[in-house]
């Protein structure tokens, strides 16, 4: 009821309400320009045929059948039903080259001419050859390259990556040019952690808040690609300055039914089975999935500081500096378990040959417990003590995306897809501490106690409603237009309590944090092209609401007020591409980016799960914005292919941690704008295919990062933090081997380096990694073998300084691991395979009947 309320509320606002006219009066306008423009330039003629075995005299079902046109650029597909019928319909007036193609047969092709003097034309019964050669060749798995270009985009195919298999969505993103990923689940691209991760094009209900949950428990399995987004233009939403990262699971399209069942397991205890299965036809296509993980998390690490009078900022870290008055050394170490399930379905029916209508959804239910321990010793001012504080977790986690889709074709070069989609997450977490502490004072000791608990249950959902329509006028003009609605509502009440028993409501830790955000926008895009010289513009604007609301104890949230924020803004972008002779090729872009602070770095709750590292939001965030500028090179032999990116981006009001130094030895750390950043640099990427064996992608990204001067004063003290300019040049280099060799064995590498880069007060030092996998497929079976961080060197090295303090710190996560994956494939197109080949080598009925087999996909 009160999610039905607020969309009431929302619904009664002017603003809404003059969107919502905007939007629909745009719909309007588009529609009459689509019936302008989407006059049929086809006849009715029909063909049709029927596709047989030569030697059963048997139909063969599930035949591809096409038809391309030799004067204009017509093509048209259709596949055969049970009864070996195909039909092609509404062809134009040309010479048309009919194809005809199934797996262990030979191709056949025929031309025909269309001239609109009959309605259908019935083509005499093909008889297709069985071709023994191709039967073999089947039976060959190959490996194709992980990762290809496209326009506006670069697509990494992840599921043929064997270091991944049985792993998280997490451990394909740690293997993917350009993106890292902490031991906290931070995201980053090209060094800036302003990304934003979507799954199938939309954003899903991720949210920096969310996401590191979501991608660990997300199945590696299901993912088939990886978008890389630098520069999207503005047809796409502006949020995050670097880019955004599109997770595309997997939706095959074959006809016929098929899927796979996987079970696996690692060193570290952990274990996983799934399941899918899909099915298609002419008129429907459907897909399911369902699967169970269980995973072992540990991770740890070291923090030590050397303090120093306030007034002094050092500028090295030495323990034994003569110079410091105190220190405070601090070791972790944290285990835990998570076992979840994780489920897709989805339909597409396609009612018409213009109408087409899906509806699919995904879903994640689980939860897990969590044991870290934190030890820190210190000394400072004459006074030594120790503390040791334990924290017991346990967390629930649930939600899922709904999505219902229409799209209707006016022509073959215009359409309308209408999406609504909606997403809820809901995460429980409960945690006790335990701290027990020793305190050296004059030869004095004391061992003082203390216990609390914290609860919270954060919920968020999320509406989305897109309307597209497209238009290629011609082969030199394409126009985009349409509406895009975003309304996300999230709430996140905590409670702490204290006593031994834990039945003291603590009621300065008590907080219920409400953060809403409504943006409506319009945009469109012009596509033209002139000879080799490709260009696209579009202006994007959005009008955004964001609502928030921090209540302390006992405060109702109907008897406060919410801080009310309204924005407009323009987000244009320029696309240029030219064609040079050779294939070769030169791209041009620019766009205009926000990042939009999440609620968590808007909360003012403090958070104690650390009492020595107390970190908390800050409600007066402003969001970032970026000026962003890309120029690539790509050049393609037969075998090898080279790609060059140059990139600039100036960013305003850069979003980062502060730290600093309190009473007893405690450090308080918040987000703040800290004036300006300069980001560009140049990535390269090498793709060689080597003896029909070997196939390699290298890349280097090589990035130089500025932040200016900058200064913050503590809230409720007089206390003023300053920072100085800090730059660094930076790379990170990735390679990616894949070799192929006899007898379908595969093996795979990923290794990683990255130099030392510049973070805010301090540096994080150079860091590498490498990832192995082999893969050996025996019939319907392929059997998967990896070790993840071969040399246990994932870690975070960072030193960090400030007034009064030096710091040096390593954190580490995950660990060598090893892992076995099986998977064992099905469907009835590989079983009509064996029966034919079966066939073909004298094999009786009854024995092929006995047969079982797979498809491998």
């Amino acid at each position: 009821m009160n999610f039905i309320n607020k969309l009431k509320k929302i619904s009664k606002s002017k603003s809404f309400k003059t969107l919502i006219i905007i939007s629909l009066s745009k719909k309007i306008v588009m529609i009459a320009v689509a019936l302008i423009f989407s006059q049929s330039i086809f006849s009715q003629t029909n063909i049709s045929g029927k596709i047989f075995d030569e030697s059963t005299k048997l139909p063969i079902e599930f035949a591809n059948v096409t038809a391309k046109g030799v004067a204009t650029n017509f093509f048209a597909g259709a596949q055969t039903d049970v009864k070996g019928a195909f039909l092609l319909k509404n062809l134009p007036k040309d010479t048309l080259l009919i194809s005809v193609s199934f797996v262990g047969y030979d191709n056949y092709e025929q031309k025909i001419f269309v001239d609109n003097s009959l309605k259908t034309i019935n083509l005499k019964t093909v008889f297709l050859r069985g071709n023994a050669k191709a039967l073999k060749e089947v039976e060959v798995t190959g490996m194709r390259s992980q990762m290809r270009f496209e326009l506006d985009k670069k697509v990494f195919d992840v599921d043929q990556n064997i270091a991944s298999a049985g792993g998280s969505a997490s451990d394909i993103l740690q293997n993917i040019p350009s993106v890292e990923v902490t031991n906290e689940g931070e995201i980053s691209l090209r060094g800036s952690t302003s990304v934003e991760i979507w799954i199938n094009g939309k954003p899903s209900g991720l949210t920096s808040d969310n996401q590191a949950e979501i991608l660990e428990q997300l199945p590696a399995e299901t993912i088939e690609k990886v978008e890389i987004i630098t520069n999207p233009s503005a047809k796409y939403s502006p949020e995050g300055t670097a880019g955004i990262i599109n997770i595309v699971l997997k939706e095959n399209r074959k006809a016929g039914y098929y899927g796979s069942v996987q079970a696996g397991g690692d060193t570290r205890l952990g274990y996983n089975i799934s399941g899918n299965i899909n099915y298609s036809s002419s008129k429907i296509e459907t897909f399911a999935n369902i699967g169970f993980r269980s995973r072992v998390r540990r991770n740890g690490g070291f923090a030590n500081s050397v303090f120093y009078p306030d007034d002094f900022t050092p500028t090295i870290f030495d323990q034994n500096d003569p110079q410091k008055i105190g220190y405070l050394n601090q070791n972790n170490n944290s285990e835990g378990r998570s076992n979840n399930i994780f489920t897709r379905l989805g339909v597409t029916y396609h009612a018409t040959k213009k109408d087409h209508i899906s509806l699919s959804a995904f879903g994640m239910f689980g939860g897990g417990n969590n044991l870290s321990t934190v030890n820190d010793s210190s000394f400072v001012q004459n006074i030594f003590s120790k503390t040791t504080r334990q924290t017991k977790g346990e967390n629930m986690m649930s939600g899922g995306n709904v999505q219902l889709g229409y799209k209707h074709d006016f022509s073959k070069t215009s359409n309308l897809d209408l999406t609504a989609a909606y997403n809820i997450w809901a995460r429980d977490n409960k945690s006790n501490f335990t701290q027990n502490d020793f305190f050296l004072i004059n030869n004095d000791s004391t061992y003082p106690n203390s216990f609390q608990r914290q609860a919270s249950n954060m919920r968020s959902q999320m509406l989305d409603f897109k309307a597209n329509y497209e238009n290629t006028i011609n082969e030199h003009i394409k126009i985009e237009a349409g509406y895009q609605g975003t309304f996300s509502f999230e709430k996140s009440p905590v409670e702490t309590y204290s006593g031994e028993n834990f039945d003291k409501i603590d009621t300065l830790l008590w907080n219920n944090f409400l953060y809403n955000r409504y943006t409506n926008a319009l945009y469109t895009t012009y596509s033209g092209k002139y000879g080799k010289l490709n260009f696209q513009v579009g202006l994007r604007g959005e009008y955004t609401e964001t609502y928030t609301k921090s209540l302390i104890f006992e405060e109702n949230e109907n008897n406060s007020d919410f801080l009310l924020t309204k924005k407009f803004d323009l987000f244009p972008s320029a696309f240029l591409s030219y064609e040079f002779p050779k294939e070769n090729q030169l791209q041009v872009n620019y766009t205009r980016r926000i990042r939009r602070p999440w609620g968590g770095q808007l909360n003012s709750w403090k958070n104690i799960s650390d009492a020595k590292n107390i970190s908390f939001g800050n409600p007066l965030l402003l969001p970032e914005f970026s000026n962003a500028f890309e120029i690539n090179y790509i050049k393609m032999w037969e075998q090898h292919t080279i790609s060059f990116s140059g990139y600039f981006r100036n960013t305003d009001d850069v979003i980062q941690r502060i730290r600093w130094k309190v009473d007893n030895n405690v450090f308080n750390q918040t987000s703040m704008n800290v004036a300006r950043s300069i980001s560009t640099g140049a990535e390269f990427v090498v793709k060689n295919q080597l003896w029909k064996i070997l196939n390699l992608t290298t890349t280097v990204n090589l990035f130089y990062y500025r932040i200016s001067d900058w200064s913050y004063k503590v809230p409720d003290t007089e206390e003023i933090i300053l920072g100085k300019m800090q730059d660094n040049f930076s790379a990170n280099v990735r390679l990616i081997a894949n070799l192929m060799l006899p007898k379908k064995w595969f093996i795979q590498l990923t290794g990683n380096y990255n130099t030392p880069q510049a973070i805010a007060q301090g540096t994080a030092k150079a860091r590498y990694s490498l990832d192995a996998g082999i893969r050996k497929t025996l019939g319907s079976f392929a059997f998967n073998l990896n070790a993840r961080d071969i040399f246990n060197s994932r870690a975070r090295n960072a030193q960090t300084f400030g007034a009064g303090f030096a710091q040096d710190s390593r954190n580490w996560w995950g660990g060598r691991t090893f892992s076995l994956t099986v998977t064992y494939s099905f469907g009835n197109m590989k079983q009509d395979l064996r029966k034919r080949q079966q066939q073909q080598n004298g094999s009786s009925e009854e024995q092929s009947s006995e047969m079982s087999g797979g498809y491998d996909m």
